[in-house]
């Protein structure tokens, strides 16, 4: 999986990287709009952790935005992950609006990164399967952005949870693995969304 990082500033990129490198990533890197653009024209690349301020705007969500707005135009079946440190309700509001896939608020640990990463790449596996099979092109969020943050990103977690246990014919233990969860946390996600494994789509 390729992830290209944009962050104005290299010691936080490099930090990132190397997190996501141990995981089997490989990394490319971008300090600004204009990088990031012109790496994701010359290179296939499966997920972006995008901060959403950098130079010339450091303290607005501008220069973020406008590579959000550029993927959606040109390669919108790239994950982006968006990195907020100011504002972060409403800068995350708006990168979702924009088309991110999620984000996570700075400073950012490890852990949480790598479990979005891998979110946003089962996601992408996910999409290219069902446009493989079945002609789709975009595993849709079915909720309205006027309902705020918490209920986009409740949405795609149900969906994200149901499609994997889906493909694993409800094997808790195998879900858990691929979603980077406990099992207990699985359990908790099952119960949180009432997902009940005799659905008619886990019985077909």
């Amino acid at each position: 999986m390729n992830c290209l990082i944009v962050d104005d500033d290299p010691a936080l990129r490099s930090m990132l990287g190397f997190s996501l490198e141990s995981e089997g990533c490989s990394i490319l890197e971008a300090a600004s709009r204009e990088q990031a653009l012109a790496c994701l024209s010359e290179n296939d690349i499966q997920v972006v952790v995008l901060d959403m301020g950098m130079p010339p705007a450091e303290h607005s969500p501008d220069e973020g935005l406008a590579v959000l707005d550029w993927l959606s135009r040109h390669i919108s079946k790239i994950k982006t992950i968006v990195l907020t440190g100011q504002n972060v309700e409403a800068t995350s509001y708006l990168a979702l609006k924009h088309g991110a896939f999620d984000f996570l608020e700075k400073p950012v640990d490890n852990l949480s990164l790598l479990q979005a990463v891998k979110r946003a790449c089962l996601f992408y596996d996910q999409e290219e399967k069902l446009k493989d099979q079945e002609g789709l092109h975009k595993v849709s969020i079915d909720v309205s952005l006027g309902e705020g943050v918490k209920h986009v990103r409740n949405s795609a977690e149900e969906k994200l949870v149901r499609q994997v246990l889906m493909q694993t014919q409800f094997n808790v233990h195998e879900t858990a693995r691929l979603l980077g969860l406990k099992r207990e946390n699985v359990y908790y996600l099952i119960k949180k969304y009432s997902i009940d494994r005799d659905d008619e789509a886990f019985s077909d």
